[in-house]
């Protein structure tokens, strides 16, 4: 089997309409989505209409709850929150009722899916390097685990021992008899200084997880923030990839 997986799209139509065409030339047999379709960017109902469509299933994230009042957004950042509340207001009645109908994780194919972290998923916790990985392997059974949220494309690998390592790389071996967490990065706004949408490609018969950047028409996913009245830095830290 093998899956595409992306997380973190935040409403930014122009980098799923570039990932589309990346994909093309992608053999898989399942697209899943981690959350966080909207937040953020410009184009929350083309977005959700889109993974609505194409994706064989998808978890909830943060801003996905926040916007259909099922979360407390009292903790989010002032750019986070304003752009919760317009999403509100844009989103349609039919994207609304999809995306209160997602769940918090998914297990399938002996694989434990999740937004935020296998450890206590309603509160939102990060999964960004070694030192939450004892309690997060805690938290599932699967052998490997996909994440989101972080919008940092990290690898958590348990040994047979117990000892947890973290990695970033581009791709990697899956070995026998060692447990995983993977986070894939964002799709629509990376924070690892790197401007590029990410996404990971999960070959399970050859045991490979790649990660794929690309490019995409970023200056016009600013523009449409900015034209929105959404907040000026939510277009600024595209391009700095923060």
């Amino acid at each position: 089997m093998r899956y595409i997986i992306f997380s973190d799209l935040h409403s930014n139509l122009e980098a799923l309409n570039q990932f589309e065409k990346e994909i093309e030339s992608i053999a898989h047999d399942k697209l899943v989505c981690l959350g966080d379709i909207v937040g953020y960017g410009a184009d929350p109902n083309a977005c959700v209409e889109w993974v609505m469509e194409n994706v064989d299933f998808s978890v909830a994230g943060n801003h996905d709850w926040a916007a259909v009042n099922k979360t407390n957004i009292s903790y989010f950042n002032s750019d986070a929150y304003q752009s919760c509340l317009w999403t509100r207001e844009k989103l349609t009645e039919k994207n609304k009722l999809f995306l209160s109908s997602l769940p918090l994780d998914h297990e399938e194919g002996g694989i434990y899916w999740v937004h935020a972290s296998p450890y206590k998923p309603e509160s939102w916790y990060y999964v960004t390097s070694k030192t939450v990985g004892e309690r997060n392997f805690k938290s599932f059974e699967a052998a490997i685990c996909f994440v989101g949220h972080s919008h940092r494309p990290v690898i958590l690998e348990q040994k047979a021992d117990g000892e947890i390592n973290d990695y970033v790389s581009d791709i990697w071996n899956i070995e026998p008899k060692r447990r995983y967490i993977f986070n894939d990065g964002s799709l629509g706004q990376p924070r690892d200084r790197n401007p590029n949408p990410a996404f990971m490609v999960y070959d399970s018969e050859e045991r490979i997880v790649r990660i794929h950047r690309f490019e995409y028409d970023l200056s016009s996913a600013q523009d449409k923030i900015r034209e929105n009245g959404l907040p000026s830095d939510l277009a600024e830290r595209l391009t700095q990839g923060r």
